[in-house]
């Protein structure tokens, strides 16, 4: 008999993304999950739900399609290896947009939260959740190894599971670029990646042990990655932008 495989809880907790126009497949992203005040959000980039260009809000593909569903990839019946499809509407039947952007900054900050009920059936994993215990105050500093968890050209790993992209925070995480709460990392992401989480994980000398609770690692969730700068020209610096965590509950609560 085979042993049972054990995954990273992390990859369980990074979710593809099917951007849909008039039921046609126009592009893929990632997202991932959290839970506020017993409401579920969706989280991914701006241009993930728009096809647009988050500071020239120009279209990002040819033939200016726009999507108007996200087709993602989520647990079938709690079971963490079977997935489904949820359809994601992205506008109300009067044309309103249902994600929620940054009240102060808009789609300057190129993250939306998408409040969300799932389906009979469906089911996912909070990326909060699946974070080891004793983390209070636990931040990745300037050359931390992060790592970006999504879908490159919507490749995946057995079907489902997302690529683990490594990073190096290339910019220090207390400064806000370009007055904006939003950090660089070093790494050769690809598309597909937008919308992903950012987690540092690193290992601990020595385990920490409490009641019923156990952790090897030292976690926090960055932030939500959002493109490469200059992405489309091979030849230019190799640097991720990641909006930091914290813009999440600023837009939730927004």
């Amino acid at each position: 008999m085979s042993e049972p495989v054990t995954l990273d809880p992390l990859s369980y907790a990074s979710f593809y993304v099917g951007q849909i126009y008039n039921g046609l497949l126009i592009g893929s992203g990632t997202c991932f999950f959290v839970k506020r005040n017993g409401k579920t959000f969706l989280m991914t980039n701006w241009h993930v739900v728009t096809a647009k260009d988050p500071i020239t809000e120009l279209d990002l593909n040819l033939h200016h399609y726009h999507p108007d569903h996200l087709h993602v990839s989520v647990f079938k019946d709690q079971d963490i290896v079977e997935r489904t499809i949820m359809d994601v509407n992205l506008y109300s039947s009067d044309g309103r947009p249902l994600w929620k952007e940054h009240p102060s900054h808009s789609h300057k900050i190129d993250v939306v939260a998408i409040e969300v009920t799932l389906p009979v059936g469906m089911a996912v994993s909070y990326v909060e959740d699946c974070m080891e215990p004793f983390n209070e105050g636990t931040e990745a500093a300037i050359a931390d190894d992060v790592f970006v968890l999504g879908y490159p050209f919507g490749l995946s790993v057995a079907e489902h599971f997302p690529i683990w992209k490594r990073a190096s925070i290339a910019s220090e995480p207390v400064i806000d670029v370009d007055n904006l709460p939003l950090i660089y990392v070093d790494t050769a992401t690809r598309p597909g990646m937008s919308g992903s989480p950012v987690v540092y994980r690193e290992r601990r000398a020595v385990s920490i042990m409490g009641p019923n609770q156990f952790s090897r690692y030292k976690m926090s969730l960055v932030g939500v990655y959002s493109g490469r700068i200059g992405e489309n020209k091979d030849f230019t610096v190799q640097l991720g932008k990641v909006w930091k965590a914290k813009v999440i509950d600023e837009i939730i609560k927004g």
